[in-house]
């Protein structure tokens, strides 16, 4: 399986240890690998939203999970039960936004829109979510502890 998170913006340094660990776990199960996407330079939102449509639009491929606060919220045996159905040779991408959210296409375009939280996240933080939960959902179905609940 083959998992790309493409995100908008750069990654914390201060996160940067603790993104790596996940990506290094994921790996046991998966190839995966974070895109980081330029932001927009445009001076209003709607103009950052589409030069980052663009670029998502662009590189993402069809089916891609769009994380967005107004989304289904999905548990972790959810996420679990979601890539399980995957067949093993399966490409799937996921996609976090930048600070102004993204465009209605990329809305329109996704497959998946899912929320990680109610609470309002910083996209360092959320790409360090986003990757721990892949983690989980493959430890949930290997029966490994890792997943207590």
């Amino acid at each position: 399986m083959k998992l790309r998170l493409f995100v908008i913006g750069r990654g914390a340094s201060g996160l940067a240890d603790f993104e790596a660990r996940f990506i290094r776990r994921i790996r046991a199960y998966a190839e995966v690998d974070v895109i980081e996407l330029p932001e927009g330079r445009g001076r209003q939102a709607e103009q950052r939203r589409q030069e980052e449509a663009r670029h998502i639009l662009r590189r993402a491929g069809k089916g891609f999970v769009l994380f967005d606060e107004k989304g289904q919220a999905l548990d972790s045996r959810q996420w679990s039960v979601f890539l399980g159905r995957l067949p093993g040779n399966a490409s799937l991408d996921f996609v976090i936004g930048g600070a102004d959210g993204v465009s209605g296409e990329v809305r329109q375009t996704a497959a998946h829109e899912w929320s990680l939280s109610l609470l309002t996240l910083p996209h360092q933080l959320a790409r360090v979510l986003v990757l721990e939960q892949i983690y989980r959902a493959f430890t949930i179905q290997q029966g490994h502890p890792y997943h207590r609940a």
